[in-house]
């Protein structure tokens, strides 16, 4: 059983009293504090918890002098409150989205959510680490931290490999089982890419059962489609954290989708441009005017802006199909 430190769960009882004074507006420093480390939310809300029992006992009508103390709310079998971070205003989830935003849902769940263009790295309890990239949300129910449900985005999942104890990453309905400790996952509307650095994942283990060992990677176009093996250089995988995506004859709608979630800006393949094929290496590092100029002529095709989002064309005509 994980104990909190007592310096910190006595941190988390102060803060739980100074915001429930009307005049507190210091959210950026409570934001700071619950980023400061992964036991630091869970101390906050065990003194939530704390304080919203007492206000619940408070609340009961007085006791004659000789009623038993079981008249009283037991805080270990009083159903847990439902909480959603963030206040009038939205002054919390303002304050968070600067450092790491979270939000809990209605099950309980911690959402985690990094703008187009980000970086982050979420460190887990048992040591593990996820770093995610740009325009990527991932939610973790702290009743199970050993599952990762990934919505969209692309995650790299450095994990402690535990055989007792298997980490699960679910991707648009689809089950990754780890059986090693490094893979990298990028899930779009159906779309799912999986590469393994070390160790080996195992997609949809209750049906396809295909396990991916170091150096494997799986791609699935669709949800409904037959996913395909390929495989990938397991120094070049979560490759994009330095700014750098390595390819072996991907297509490039994959790419157009990798390269708008590194850039900030949606990439839109037209003219049959998804289907080029494309093997080598893209420097995402610079303004996105900079990295388009670079990667045009290396992708064969042509990038024009449209509005707020790009349209990548191809340079030579329409290609063969």
């Amino acid at each position: 059983m994980t104990t909190t430190n007592p310096d910190t769960a006595e941190a988390a009882r102060l803060w739980v009293i100074r915001v429930q004074d009307s005049s507190f507006d210091d959210w950026d420093s409570l934001a700071d504090w619950l980023a400061g480390g992964p036991d630091r939310l869970a101390a906050y809300e065990a003194a939530l918890d704390d304080d919203s029992w007492a206000a619940e006992l408070f609340r009961y009508q007085p006791v004659e002098t000789d009623a038993r103390p079981s008249a009283l709310p037991d805080p270990h079998t009083q159903p847990r409150p439902r909480r959603r971070w963030y206040a009038t205003g939205g002054a919390i989830a303002a304050a968070l989205v600067a450092a790491v935003t979270f939000t809990m849902l209605r099950d309980d769940s911690m959402q985690i959510v990094t703008a187009p263009g980000e970086h982050r790295t979420v460190p887990l309890a048992d040591g593990s680490q996820v770093i995610l990239n740009g325009g990527t949300e991932i939610a973790i129910d702290p009743d199970a931290p050993r599952e990762i449900r990934l919505a969209r985005g692309e995650a790299l999942f450095q994990i402690r490999h535990d055989e007792r104890n298997p980490f699960v990453v679910i991707a648009d309905r689809t089950r990754l089982v780890d059986a090693g400790t490094v893979f990298n996952v990028a899930s779009e509307d159906g779309a799912l890419d999986v590469a393994v650095a070390e160790g080996a994942v195992i997609y949809e283990p209750e049906h396809e059962g295909i396990t991916l060992a170091a150096g494997d990677a799986l791609s699935r176009a669709t949800a409904g489609a037959r996913p395909t093996l390929h495989k990938a250089s397991p120094q070049a995988v979560g490759s994009w954290k330095s700014g750098r995506l390595q390819y072996s004859d991907a297509h490039l709608d994959r790419i157009a989708r990798d390269l708008g979630r590194n850039l900030g800006r949606k990439i839109h393949p037209a003219g049959g441009a998804g289907h080029i094929r494309f093997t080598g290496t893209l420097d995402v590092n610079g303004t996105a005017d900079e990295v388009l100029a670079r990667a045009g002529p290396l992708l064969g095709v042509n990038f024009v802006a449209d509005g707020d989002s790009w349209r990548m064309t191809p340079a030579h005509g329409a290609p063969p199909y």
